[in-house]
């Protein structure tokens, strides 16, 4: 029993003492490793929003979007009127309610080929600006060292002397 205490005494100075040599070796264990990281942040969404090209692909999805709900507009509007003429007919025709049925079919797959041809559009508008925002940010993290950029909202905690966001949208010539 009076080696368990003795134990107990000197494990209670050797364990601070170890876990403090622990915390003092770990920083040096990181640098001996090579020179430190550089880490970034940018403000993706910010200079996205910014870049003239933004607005006009903007422009040419809503002048899309537009066209395209004023066509599947037409569309409804002619398959209800269809609707509304039978149910006022008021005799059931099989012939007419399968027509009916197909009608609604035709339209429910233009509304989906609309919409599948608007994102892509979408896609074919946007993929290039992201492309040229990357090629800044790749270009400034290899001149300035940069080893990391993170997206600004993705971080916790960072200094602004680390936010390249304003160097971003001067090399893209963003004001």
């Amino acid at each position: 029993m009076p080696y368990l205490k003795k134990f107990k005494k000197i494990s209670l100075r050797i364990v601070p003492a170890l876990a403090l040599c622990m915390l003092i070796s770990i920083p040096g264990a990181f640098a001996a490793s090579g020179s430190p990281q550089k880490i970034g942040v940018v403000d993706y969404g910010k200079i996205f929003q910014q870049m003239p090209e933004t607005k006009s692909a903007d422009q040419a999805l809503q002048t899309a979007r537009n066209q395209t709900n004023t066509e599947l507009g037409k569309q409804q509007a002619a398959l209800q009127s269809a609707v509304q003429a039978y149910q006022k007919a008021g005799k059931p025709n099989p012939a007419k309610e399968k027509a009916l049925r197909d009608q609604e079919e035709s339209f429910r797959k233009t509304v989906a080929e609309r919409q599948n041809a608007l994102a892509k559009k979408e896609q074919d508008l946007i993929a290039p600006i992201r492309q040229k925002i990357d090629s800044a940010i790749e270009s400034i993290s290899k001149k300035d060292g940069y080893s990391l950029i993170f997206e600004k909202g993705a971080r916790v905690y960072g200094d602004a002397e680390y936010d390249i966001t304003f160097k971003v949208m001067d090399q893209l010539n963003i004001k």
